[in-house]
């Protein structure tokens, strides 16, 4: 989460201003650090890396006391559990792609709900959500702004922001897909005289 400090959010925030003025849509970007805990994951892990060891001792030339079988086995037991937690790709080996997208999914429409998206008269809000363990990007329009764009577009759109993990700067990815949809907005949410900011763009939902 390092990458989006205080100068991302800067450069986020203008692109999203930049949106807004040129369209009637209410843009609103959340990061999280992920959609959920799998601790199971690092159980399974551990589980792992602890049959290893037991295997090593059931086959070795050596011969060990009783207790330091016991020991070492518990110990590689933490470790593996460590490992997990502690090394986020090791934990994503162990984690279905399924189960992260249907999680950040989960856990998007509770930002959307908490958050108060829907909340905007025309029903133009669209979330942003991004969550970085899972690498996953869910767009959410609501049903206003879902029934003025084309359903082909918001594919396009969610396949576009999904490819902001292939990036190294993933943040100055994520600015860049935001400014691309500058002229979808404005091409099928069209801006209106006196529009009021509905939506604060550095919204914070607790859940």
């Amino acid at each position: 989460m390092e990458r989006f400090n205080d100068a991302f959010k800067s450069n986020l925030y203008k692109s999203i201003e930049e949106i807004e003025k040129h369209s009637l849509v209410e843009i609103v970007t959340v990061i999280r650090a992920n959609s959920g805990k799998y601790r199971d994951a690092s159980l399974w892990f551990a589980a792992v890396f602890m049959f290893i060891c037991s295997l090593f001792f059931m086959f070795s030339p050596i011969e060990f006391d009783v207790y330091l079988i016991w020991i070492f086995t518990f110990t590689a037991f933490i470790i593996g559990w460590l490992s997990a937690e502690l090394i986020k790709p090791v934990k994503r080996l162990f984690i279905g792609k399924k189960r992260k997208e249907k999680n950040t999914e989960i856990f998007g429409r509770a930002v959307f709900q908490k958050g108060g998206i829907g909340h905007t008269e025309k029903k133009i809000g669209v979330l942003v959500y991004v969550s970085v363990f899972e690498k996953q990007v869910e767009i959410i329009p609501d049903r206003g702004a879902f029934t003025m764009i084309p359903a082909e577009v918001w594919i396009k759109m969610k396949t576009d922001f999904q490819s902001i993990f292939s990036h190294k700067e993933t943040g100055e990815a994520l600015i860049s897909m935001l400014d691309n949809t500058k002229s979808i907005f404005s091409q099928y949410i069209l801006p209106v005289e006196n529009d009021i900011n509905e939506l604060p763009d550095n919204l914070e939902v607790v859940l």
